[in-house]
């Protein structure tokens, strides 16, 4: 029996016209069950493949949402995908019990809804630049401080998820949006990332 499982991708769902906050949205609008899972989360992002599966797992600890529990379920998911990144997968593969996880309807709703507008204003900012840092070639190296970054979310420093969260979003939606120049940007964030925990500490 295999461990890890492709994601399953439905072609009516992968246009990349939409911006992430728009599928979100059309996410919500569609799944009204009582409880919902990173697989079909994951199948609405369609084919965007790496940044849109980080990126997710990475918004609920952006934003400042208490619900108990969901930092330990999100780790794992953001080690694997971005070490996998790094060492050159085509597709992002995760375990099945990662993936058919179920979330409460109600918690979801909750991220989704604080997601959508912080997305939205970040979206302004992003347009394709500087090709080659979003390039095949690239991704490998951003792909360390994806994993570099996600290493710190797991690690259990109070208050010290929101920040390196918030700057894989930004890498993330950098890949998406073909915006080498905040991927760069959010590179250079992300290195004195420590430097600034520390003084929170």
């Amino acid at each position: 029996m295999n461990i890890l499982i492709p994601f399953i991708q439905n072609p009516e769902t992968s246009g990349n016209t939409l911006q992430i906050s728009e599928l979100l949205q059309r996410f919500l609008e569609q799944h009204q069950g009582d409880e919902v899972r990173l697989r079909d989360l994951f199948n609405e992002m369609g084919d965007r493949a790496f940044s849109s599966t980080l990126l997710i797992c990475a918004l609920p600890e952006a934003l400042p949402l208490p619900i108990p529990g969901i930092s330990a379920l999100l780790a794992m998911p953001l080690l694997l995908v971005s070490g996998q990144l790094v060492l050159g997968f085509e597709k992002p593969w995760l375990p099945d019990w990662i993936l058919d996880q179920p979330f409460k309807q109600e918690h979801c709703e909750q991220v989704i809804c604080g997601a959508i507008p912080f997305l939205e204003k970040l979206e302004c900012f992003f347009e394709p630049r500087w090709p080659f840092f979003t390039s095949p070639e690239a991704e490998r190296c951003v792909g360390v401080i994806l994993l570099f970054l996600s290493f710190i979310i797991a690690l259990p420093i109070p208050f010290g998820n929101m920040l390196p969260a918030i700057i894989i979003v930004m890498i993330c939606l950098g890949l998406i949006e073909k915006d080498g120049l905040m991927i760069v940007i959010s590179g250079m964030v992300a290195g004195i990332t420590p430097a600034l925990l520390l003084l929170v500490l």
